[in-house]
């Protein structure tokens, strides 16, 4: 697979059949939800979230992407307003393409500005992380905020491995992180630190990717990044190992998130604005 195409499908271009059919994109949103353990939790709060959140409440997803985790509510809260905000104008006009009357779009860069509007709720999710300044990014995160209004954020946090093949294909092949160039890793005391220093208070804390979620998470990614990155033998033998194990590494993922974790790889923080 050439450069440009590795770039294409992991650097949020879409092809045209997405632009024209937007819909299609369910197709994604339902293949992240069996690879991406952390959507899991985070669907569960959000979720409640935006069920508590006011009849005519304005929510704004920061670092919407492809709106995976607002245009499946769009139908069923027609009275809230949804904004995806993204700083890729091909993210925008991807949601701008559902044409959902209560889906709104607007070009932020988190790391310069604010939003034009202010929101009874907010999402961050698996974006800071990608930012050189995320400290001004939570400032202007909180001033898109009502005062009191609640914020879902997700970060990794340790990056701890337990294999070694996947710290070496994670080392040699291109793959999501390395091409969106990932600034860092969180401690906890970090981000918490970050989220106080923005005036946030925080609610409620879950921990992410214990051994479970941090196996099935090295086990996939492994294969995956081979699949997209690595050399055409590999490649077969990668796809080869994954698609018979895919029942193993869901059952893995289930472990993790059924069960009580005091740390982990990831961290999802409910907080309030101040």
């Amino acid at each position: 697979m050439t450069a440009a195409k590795k770039n294409s499908v992991l650097d949020y271009q879409y092809p045209k059949i997405l632009m024209q059919f937007p819909r299609l994109i369910r197709v994604v949103y339902l293949a992240n939800y069996f690879t991406q353990l952390r959507k899991w939790y985070t669907m569960v709060a959000w979720q409640r979230l935006i069920k508590e959140s006011p009849s005519d409440a304005v929510i704004l997803d920061f670092g919407a992407g492809e709106a995976q985790y607002i245009v499946p509510f769009c139908k069923q809260n027609s009275s809230k307003t949804f904004y995806a905000l993204d700083n890729r104008k091909s993210n925008v006009q991807f949601c701008e393409a559902f044409a959902y009357p209560n889906l709104k779009t607007e070009w932020v860069d988190i790391e310069k500005m604010s939003s034009s509007v202010q929101a009874d709720l907010g999402l961050c999710v698996g974006v800071m992380q990608y930012l050189e300044n995320d400290q001004l990014a939570l400032k202007n995160i909180q001033r898109s905020l009502k005062p009191g209004a609640p914020i879902l954020l997700y970060v990794p946090i340790n990056g701890l491995l337990l294999t070694n093949i996947y710290n070496y294909v994670f080392k040699r092949y291109a793959q999501y992180e390395s091409i969106n160039e990932r600034k860092r890793v969180y401690r906890e005391d970090e981000i918490t630190k970050k989220l106080n220093q923005a005036g946030f208070s925080i609610l409620q804390k879950t921990y992410t990717y214990g051994f479970w979620g941090k196996l099935s998470h090295e086990w996939l990614n492994t294969c995956s990044t081979l699949i997209f990155s690595a050399e055409i033998p590999l490649k077969l033998i990668a796809l080869l190992v994954l698609v018979p194990s895919l029942p193993i590494i869901l059952a893995f993922m289930s472990l993790d998130f059924v069960s009580k974790k005091k740390d982990g790889n990831g961290l999802l923080v409910e907080a309030r604005r101040i």
